[in-house]
């Protein structure tokens, strides 16, 4: 699969600047109900219909996207948060600003962005170019001035569960409204979004960067939630069971790994038992898709509350595209 990338052409960097951005890539947008074929059709017919979920009805490979923020992570507290969107420019996504405990002269933005979906490393990649363009279009518009870019790098987030994130780590230095700043940007690839994170202050207090940086980014990477809604240009397969037959070896639970395919069972419709497991499989499908950062399936987003901030991008379907792209 070679990705997806968007029609809008606009992004936002958090000098204020409107700057181009790398179109997102795209592919095909299949949803589809594959209810088996062959002995599982016939199997079904004998036990009486089978009772198929609700399918959503899409407008794109991308409807909804729901952004959750936490107020409050380990070190951090939300100060602000914008989307966008209000101002016509969805492509740009949304920025959020944390307070760092104990560390008022830090200001920590994080910009969460459509990115579409591709390989992490070449994304990572897209995402560096297009954090380099935005400060040389700032520099341009002389709202940077004297920038020094130190060396990139790689940069692994260690976040809870053992699990990592793998992104890219690229320092500047620069003069703004008369003063001399550093930063420093980590760029993550994360359910098809890119998250920017830049820790920035008076070239004074750099040390003081280093020291607060890898507890923010794995909170806050920890804490923020992405899930987005369409057809996700995927195929949804669904299977009937056949009675007395072990089920496939990626659906021991009844659903693959990443919740795209499922397997019903071949009970008679109607009944507590079918019903039960049904809601069963297909709230596990839908957990696994969330998890993917594109769900086809229903999801009822959580109400924004004194805990979490939870912001909304919906699209039109030539935001996100709807045919295969060619190499």
């Amino acid at each position: 699969m070679d990705g997806y990338s968007a029609r809008t052409g606009k992004g936002f960097d958090e000098s204020g600047v409107v700057v181009k951005m790398s179109r997102w890539k795209l592919v095909p947008a299949l949803l589809g109900l594959l209810a088996g074929a062959g002995v599982h059709a016939q199997e079904a017919a004998n036990a009486g219909p089978v009772s198929l979920p609700d399918m959503q009805e899409h407008r794109g490979v991308v409807d909804d996207t729901w952004i959750v923020a936490p107020r409050r992570l380990a070190d951090a507290t939300l100060a602000a948060v914008k989307n966008y969107a209000d101002e016509g420019d969805i492509a740009a996504g949304v920025s959020l600003r944390y307070h760092i405990d104990n560390a008022d002269w830090l200001i920590a933005d994080v910009f969460i962005y459509p990115a579409g979906e591709g390989d992490n490393a070449a994304m990572l990649k897209r995402a560096a170019e297009d954090f380099r363009e935005s400060v040389a279009f700032a520099e341009r518009q002389q709202i940077y001035r004297n920038v020094w870019w130190g060396d990139e790098s790689a940069y692994t987030a260690n976040l809870a569960g053992g699990r990592k994130a793998e992104g890219r780590f690229l320092p500047i230095v620069f003069d703004a409204q008369q003063d001399m700043l550093t930063s420093r940007a980590y760029l993550f690839y994360r359910k098809l979004y890119f998250v920017k994170i830049r820790l920035s202050t008076a070239v004074e207090a750099v040390d003081s960067l280093a020291e607060n940086a890898d507890r923010f980014v794995a909170s806050l990477l920890d804490g923020v939630d992405i899930v987005s809604v369409g057809n996700c240009g995927r195929r949804m397969d669904i299977l009937v069971a056949t009675p007395g037959q072990a089920p496939p070896a990626d659906l021991k639970d009844g659903v693959s790994a990443d919740g795209y395919r499922v397997l019903l069972p071949a009970n008679r419709a109607g009944s507590t038992s079918t019903r039960s497991q049904l809601a069963k499989v297909m709230s596990l499908a839908a957990a696994r898709q969330q998890a993917t950062g594109c769900t086809t399936l229903e999801y009822n987003p959580p109400l924004e509350n004194g805990t979490r901030a939870v912001l909304h991008l919906s699209f039109q379907p030539e935001d996100w595209g709807t045919t295969p792209r060619t190499k």
